[in-house]
């Protein structure tokens, strides 16, 4: 089997853009690089994307068309939930200039951004049917909240009692509702 059709490799090269853009956020100083930036964007999404594609051997269930209903129904909350997210500089570090969201999605969740990335695999997986994507998930949820936890501490430093005030008023970081 070749590199590029193993699943586990594209597995991995998710997970190294995620850890990576974790420098991004964080305001570390090879965060603030453009080109870094981009690779870690470029490697976290099409690592996810690629791992679950029919090209990647790996065990694989089929409901039919329900495969393809249910996908769809998943990738198109993840678009609802994500694009009006895009409007925001999210390739950068916080900083005290920036404006605090709280309108939709930003009511639901404090990082509508990172549900909808959740949802972005998960609705691939079920559309391709494929079991390592929707196993890997988990992981990847581990993997975005460190990255939250680094992004709020940022938000936290920046914005002070303004974000306080909002993390009360809306518990979920990822899930709504759930303080996790």
């Amino acid at each position: 089997m070749s590199l590029l059709t193993d699943a586990w490799f594209w597995a991995f090269v998710a997970m190294f853009g995620l850890q990576c853009a974790t420098f991004v956020v964080s305001g570390h100083r090879l965060g603030r690089n453009l080109a870094f930036t981009a690779l870690a964007l470029t490697a976290v999404t099409i690592g996810r994307f690629l791992l679950v594609l029919p090209f990647c051997p790996q065990p694989r269930f089929d409901i039919s068309i329900w495969n393809w209903i249910i996908g769809g129904i998943v990738l198109l909350a993840a678009g609802a939930i994500g694009i009006p997210t895009l409007s925001i500089k999210w390739w950068r570090a916080p900083d005290p200039q920036m404006r605090l969201r709280t309108s939709w999605p930003y009511s639901i969740v404090r990082h509508p951004m990172y549900l909808s990335e959740l949802l972005w695999p998960i609705g691939w997986s079920i559309w391709w049917g494929s079991i390592y994507g929707l196993a890997l998930t988990p992981i990847c949820w581990i993997g975005l909240l460190l990255h939250v936890l680094t992004e709020e501490k940022q938000l936290e430093e920046k914005l002070g009692s303004q974000y306080d005030d909002y993390k009360k008023q809306v518990p979920g970081r990822i899930f709504p509702r759930l303080p996790i």
